[in-house]
């Protein structure tokens, strides 16, 4: 089965959890992306950061790697290098491949917020069990 990394930024504020949706799909998804050659993976994740949000990532501490089906391809896992991130600056959306972001707290279900298993079971309970969310 083929592996997908990707880096994802673990983005908190006001005791809500960072989510964007890709033009077209359904799906919350993290913030994030795959590292070009020779990157690090704090440096793909400042750039994927200032492509997608307009803004400045600061990298806190690398929270772990989480490994889950992939959402978008089916015959593929998924492996996250989560890192918690603070965004600094106004967030200027301009994403083309992006359709919105939002912060979510513990209702997102209630407000049709559909998640991938990777962060649903595995990402979001690390937050909640590290205290990092108080849900």
């Amino acid at each position: 089965m083929k592996i997908i990394h990707k880096i994802a930024a673990i983005v908190i504020q006001d005791d809500k959890f960072l989510v964007v949706r890709k033009k077209g799909k359904d799906v919350w998804t993290n913030l994030g992306g795959h590292p070009e050659e020779g990157e690090s993976e704090e440096q793909a994740l400042i750039r994927e950061i200032k492509e997608e949000m307009g803004c400045l990532g600061i990298v806190k501490k690398k929270l772990g790697d989480f490994e889950a089906p992939a959402v978008f391809d089916k015959d593929s896992i998924v492996r996250l290098s989560t890192y918690l991130v603070e965004l600094q600056g106004p967030i200027v959306f301009e994403d083309p491949e992006l359709e919105e972001y939002r912060f979510i707290g513990s209702n997102y279900r209630k407000e049709g917020v559909k998640l991938p298993f990777s962060l649903e079971e595995k990402v979001l309970p690390y937050c909640l069990q590290n205290g990092l969310l108080n849900w």
